[in-house]
């Protein structure tokens, strides 16, 4: 089928190819990683961005679900889309409609929750390799080959750390030979969920050694120093990060290797970002990204006020009042693209209306479980240092 392109995709391979060092990659980040965030990481190093997961289904049968769940703009690229689904037709059908407007694919073998191993998304599909092949497999008989298709997936589950490391590289070097791009892992098993002092280091160098295609590896990446030293590790052909990007936007920034903390431009960054954005940008969104990246330069007493600033306009007071940090006078507009879905008529199937159903129950301006936790540990917590974001995404970084 030929379906048309917004915009020219970008070689995914050749861009592994051509980065000196390793590629800087943005997670896939649950309510986060949206376009205007990922305008803020591309200012600021990251050189391949991943949209948050959306689920397959919903994505196929309902337009709300794409119109909320989705944007993008000329600027926004390369981006890979990645997708939880349960089998080829799920994941084939959403990557058909995703198709104009992104240069690839991801297919979620990540998320540890329960919720989702339930539903058969996340780690679920790592019980059933023959699935997340005969996935691949169906994508690259249906898109063009120069479409980038990867799966980010965790070390496979076993009684014993060798078993483990073999399973994960059986799996990998099959999924290699079906024609992925790249793939993406995360160095705990689904059991470990996000535990610091699980990572596998040792397991994500011997899974990159015994590939042909670019292996990016994710975990405990806080810092730009560690995220070099992983690379180091494991001479992975990529470093994502995730939370560690939220509480410094600016971690990939050359110009800031040695920043414990998110520098002031960065936040001024994403005050102009947010300016340009308008109502694009629910407030929900914008004052939690402020919360995060500039956590750790706010005391107590003021962390307590900003969380319950309920305006832009207060932020901006507020920021400007006791950091002197305000939009610049010259800031950039910024354009989003209109995203249609006529190109492509998905099959209908029984599922459309709980989808539908469930879709009217969402609601992207709500605060969410883990920005309510995150804000009770601003409260109890005297500077700020010692928070802990694990937990926060479905696939856990």
């Amino acid at each position: 089928m030929e379906l048309p392109r917004q915009r020219p995709h970008h070689d995914i391979g050749a861009l592994f190819a051509d980065t000196q060092g390793f590629l800087r990659v943005s997670a896939p980040m649950v309510r986060y990683s949206k376009l205007e965030f990922r305008r803020l990481l591309r200012q600021n190093g990251v050189q391949l961005a991943f949209t948050p997961m959306m689920i397959a289904d919903s994505i196929n049968n309902s337009e709300k679900a794409r119109q909320n769940e989705f944007t993008t703009g000329l600027d926004d690229q390369p981006l890979i889309a990645q997708f939880a689904a349960k089998d080829a037709l799920e994941f084939v059908t959403a990557s058909q409609l995703i198709y104009p407007y992104v240069d690839g694919v991801d297919l979620n073998c990540g998320c540890p929750q329960g919720w989702a191993i339930a539903k058969g998304y996340g780690c679920g599909l790592l019980r059933q390799p023959e699935q997340v092949r005969d996935i691949v497999q169906s994508l690259r008989r249906t898109l063009p080959t120069d479409f980038s298709v990867s799966v980010k997936m965790r070390l496979m589950n076993s009684s014993d750390n060798q078993t483990s490391v073999h399973k994960t590289i059986q799996l990998a070097q099959q999924l290699e030979h079906c024609g992925v791009t790249f793939l993406t892992l995360h160095g705990r098993t689904p059991a470990q969920k996000h535990s610091k002092d699980t990572l596998n280091v040792e397991a994500m160098a011997e899974v990159a050694k015994s590939l042909q295609i670019p292996l990016i590896v994710n975990g405990n990446v806080e810092s730009y120093q560690d995220a070099c030293k992983l690379h180091k590790q494991t001479q992975a052909a990529g470093v994502m990060a995730a939370r560690g990007l939220l509480a410094n936007p600016a971690l990939f920034n050359s110009d800031y290797p040695l920043a414990t903390s998110t520098p002031k431009v960065c936040v001024q960054q994403w005050l102009d970002i947010a300016e340009s954005a308008g109502d694009n940008l629910h407030f929900q969104c914008f004052h939690h990204h402020l919360s995060f990246m500039w956590n750790s330069a706010m005391k107590r007493a003021l962390r307590v006020q900003f969380n319950s600033l309920c305006s832009r306009e207060q932020v901006l007071q507020f920021l400007a009042e006791h950091y002197d940090i305000r939009p610049s006078s010259n800031s950039s507009t910024y354009q989003y693209t209109n995203c249609t879905y006529t190109h492509f008529t998905p099959p209908k199937h029984a599922r459309h209306l709980a989808v539908e159903a469930e879709d009217s129950g969402w609601d992207a301006r709500s605060d969410g479980k883990y920005f309510t936790d995150f804000k009770s540990q601003q409260v109890s917590s005297e500077n700020g240092d010692d928070l802990d974001l694990g937990g926060l995404f479905l696939d856990d970084d």
